[in-house]
């Protein structure tokens, strides 16, 4: 996670990204529970760098790279989110620039090539752009089929600006360990930059074989940084396997957990090549886990353990019991700014692509004037002094709140374990867990 600082105040960038910056920066310390960029200082320094990055959060995946860098990132998006006047300006002040389709109803080459002028520019002055090369965004954890636009952009400008301009391709995957919810981790996986004057001679000689090639260079590492399903049938059964089932090392930090599931997805598709009717019984296994865990609302790592005992559930229930008024505390002080953009999401917003962006910008802003707010009341009925002992301890609050939420889930998941452990099927069940557990342990 990027150090805190205050200093991007004070830098020439354009008013609206200083704010959005400042809440994407406080969004992303709160929103997931652990934060890592790994590789970051692979970035080459006094260089133009065209970010490659997977597509799968829609802005979310742009507001946690653009949260992590020292300067602006520009951004290129569908052309028609310009169309209103206000709009345009204010999206050219986040600094994003249009990319124009057929269905726009434009010379689509002509204004692409304004916008493709100015990602030169940008590269010359050694600044920073970031591209989804996918073209567009889906929650799947698979790396889709890359459009060669990027690819162009980087040879067009060594082609204007010299063979040897100091310009890179640095790959970056972005890894949810869930997409939609907070409290969960999120890698950002930096690959080895790729030097664009390399392949620039064979540009020269045949320009559509080396945007082929190099475009094909850019998903070859993109999907060696990231979680890439292929066996799409199965998608569901592989994803459980790989963020359900309880991993060797429980507390691996990010990039630790990522390996472990990239080598599990790996003897995977060894098994599917090499003998696919186990595959097939593996898939079978996963599909009647993954239907009883969630007909019962139990976690498969339960499975790795003895019921606990009903003494045990009693004092830990009674534990809770004892703490509620606390917690009621904690409601009072923050459930609606945390509950306000979940309901105006899950009700407003079609598309969940969306709802992880909108969840942490919302909840920012909400919480601030929140905790402002409550701050103003108690220093006006009050004393200014317990309005300011109030917004130095809110965020604790907060935090001790959530993790007494989290442990009642925990206990009431084990009470549906017990609950769960006396069915006919359990022990098919287990079993059947068992048999998966073996193949990767």
């Amino acid at each position: 996670m990027k150090n805190f600082g205050i200093g991007y105040w004070f830098k020439n960038w354009f008013l609206p990204y200083k704010i959005g910056y400042a809440i994407t920066t406080t969004g992303s310390r709160t929103y997931f529970k652990k934060f890592k960029y790994h590789g970051k200082e692979k970035i080459p320094k006094h260089a133009g760098i065209i970010y490659a990055v997977n597509h799968q959060n829609a802005f979310l995946d742009a507001i946690v790279i653009a949260g992590q860098t020292d300067a602006p990132l520009n951004f290129l998006a569908r052309a028609d989110i310009f169309k209103n006047k206000i709009a345009n300006k204010l999206l050219r002040g986040f600094y994003m620039l249009p990319v124009y389709r057929q269905r726009d109803g434009v010379n689509t080459i002509e204004k692409n090539e304004e916008t493709f002028n100015q990602c030169h520019e940008i590269l010359n002055q050694k600044q920073n752009l970031a591209i989804f090369p996918e073209g567009n965004h889906n929650y799947k954890k698979t790396l889709r089929q890359l459009k060669k636009g990027l690819a162009r952009i980087a040879f067009g400008t060594l082609s204007k600006y010299g063979k040897d301009a100091p310009v890179y391709i640095v790959p970056l995957a972005i890894d949810y360990e869930s997409h939609f919810k907070m409290n969960a981790d999120i890698l950002l996986n930096v690959g080895d930059p790729i030097k664009v004057s390399d392949y620039y001679s064979g540009f020269e000689k045949n320009s559509t074989e080396a945007i082929n090639k190099l475009t094909l260079k850019i998903a070859d590492d993109l999907k060696s940084l990231m979680i890439n399903i292929q066996d799409l049938e199965n998608y569901d059964e592989l994803y459980y396997l790989l963020h359900r089932f309880p991993l060797l090392e429980k507390q691996a930090e990010p990039k630790r957990k990522f390996d472990l599931r990239k080598e599990k997805l790996i003897k995977t598709e060894s098994l599917k090549s090499e003998n696919l009717e186990d595959y097939k019984h593996l898939i079978a296994d996963l599909k009647i886990v993954k239907s009883f865990m969630s007909k019962y609302k139990i976690r498969p790592y339960l499975l790795n353990k003895p019921a606990p005992s009903y003494l045990k559930l009693i004092l830990l229930s009674l534990i809770l019991f004892l703490l509620f008024p606390f917690h009621l505390i904690g409601l009072l002080t923050n459930y609606l700014p945390y509950k306000i953009p979940v309901w105006f999401v899950e009700s407003k917003i079609k598309d969940k692509h969306f709802h992880g962006s909108l969840k942490l910008a919302i909840g920012v802003i909400l919480f601030t004037f929140y905790w402002l707010g409550i701050t103003l009341s108690i220093s006006i009925f009050k004393d200014w002094t317990y309005g300011l002992i109030f917004l130095l301890i809110a965020p604790i609050i907060a935090m001790l709140n959530f993790r007494y939420w989290i442990l009642l889930i925990k206990a009431k998941g084990k009470w549906n374990y017990n609950s769960a452990n006396k069915r006919k099927e359990f022990s098919k069940i287990k079993m059947a867990f068992d048999r998966i557990q073996e193949k990767f342990n």
